[in-house]
């Protein structure tokens, strides 16, 4: 049922919004959402060695005297995959090199200017914080995943997740099921509602819906009895919304392009095989326009005179075109069931 997911992301962003420490980003803006995992104190010109990869490295800028000696020491930075450098102001100079915002700029390394006054050891404890504090509310996360889980496949009452519901101040008579990929989900400021992880998913109940993420499921509002049917709908619609990077509702999932948006690869294959790639190869081979033509009949639901007059078709010539469709494909366009593999066959060509 779960995996075990890595732990949220930090980035350089978030760095910049702790207070405490009163950061201003002077250059590298295009690196915000770098990661950064830890903090690296330095005055070497070249750490790369003795990084381990998404630190902030932090100095005094002792070593920094040029240009040349500032460009190196962003190189070496970059090289180590560090997230970002803090430089700190007041000890060596007031403000940080002109020559090292250019090298960070270039490079998309974010630099932050740390104030006078704050110390390096509070980058180090302030990690050490978020890490402790993390895996806290991630394993709760998790449990809380694990019981959505159990309710929405009836292993579970959705009663068990009451007091969850109460304590987020949310109306059992109206909840909402969000699903989510679990990079993207809210930290604990954000996640209005009842957040669980499971694996890769990040499940929100909640009485608004959430529009925090660009790729989500949204299933039906209702009661918390209907919850078990929200949670499957939220899923389903996430696998749809990976598909087209947009957010998915319930509601979508009862078209019938969501239904084939759905299918992988292999399983549309046959009908792009056996039906579309026959009529594009007479196309191309006859200058015909079998295509074109049943894609405008399908539009039109299958209507012979609508279709001729978008077409500029006589109805006769029209329904020759449809009977060498037939011919190539075995399928009758004037067929119902027929029809719906045509429509999937066009629909996969597309």
């Amino acid at each position: 049922m779960t995996s075990d997911p890595a732990m949220p992301r930090l980035t350089v962003r978030h760095l910049l919004e702790v207070p405490r420490f009163r950061l201003r980003l002077v250059a590298g803006a295009a690196g915000l959402d770098r990661p950064i995992r830890s903090a690296h104190s330095t005055e070497l010109l070249d750490p790369a060695p003795y990084l381990r990869g998404h630190e902030v490295v932090l100095t005094a800028g002792s070593s920094l005297r040029d240009a040349d000696a500032c460009a190196a020491f962003a190189a070496s930075v970059k090289a180590g995959r560090a997230g970002a450098i803090g430089y700190g102001v007041g000890d060596v100079t007031e403000a940080v090199p002109e020559a090292l915002r250019r090298h960070c700029d270039r490079l998309g390394l974010p630099l932050v200017e740390v104030p006078a006054g704050i110390p390096f050891l509070g980058f180090t404890e302030w990690f050490a914080e978020r890490l402790a504090s993390t895996r806290e509310e991630w394993d709760e996360r998790e449990e809380i995943g694990r019981l959505l889980y159990e309710i929405q496949h009836g292993l579970a009452p959705p009663e068990t997740l009451c007091a969850q519901v109460e304590e987020a101040g949310l109306d059992p008579a109206l909840l909402v099921a969000v699903a989510m990929p679990a990079a993207d989900a809210p930290d604990a400021a954000g996640a209005s509602g009842v957040l669980g992880l499971d694996g890769d998913v990040a499940l929100l109940i909640t009485g608004d819906e959430y529009a925090g993420t660009d790729v989500a499921g949204i299933g039906s509002p209702g009661p918390l009895a209907d919850l078990p049917r929200s949670l499957a709908e939220a899923r389903a619609a996430l696998d749809a919304a990976r598909r087209t990077g947009d957010v998915v509702h319930a509601a979508g999932l009862a078209t019938f392009r969501a239904l084939l948006g759905r299918l992988d690869r292999e399983q549309l294959a046959p009908f792009a095989d056996q039906i579309a790639r026959p009529l594009a190869d007479y196309d191309d081979m006859h200058g015909g326009r079998l295509v074109e033509t049943l894609r405008v009949f399908l539009d039109r639901g299958g209507a012979v005179g609508p279709t001729a007059r978008a077409l500029s078709l006589h109805p006769s010539t029209l329904r020759h075109r449809l009977s060498r469709v037939q011919a190539l494909t075995g399928r009758d366009p004037l067929d119902f069931e027929d029809r719906a593999a045509l429509a999937i066959a066009i629909w996969t060509a597309r």
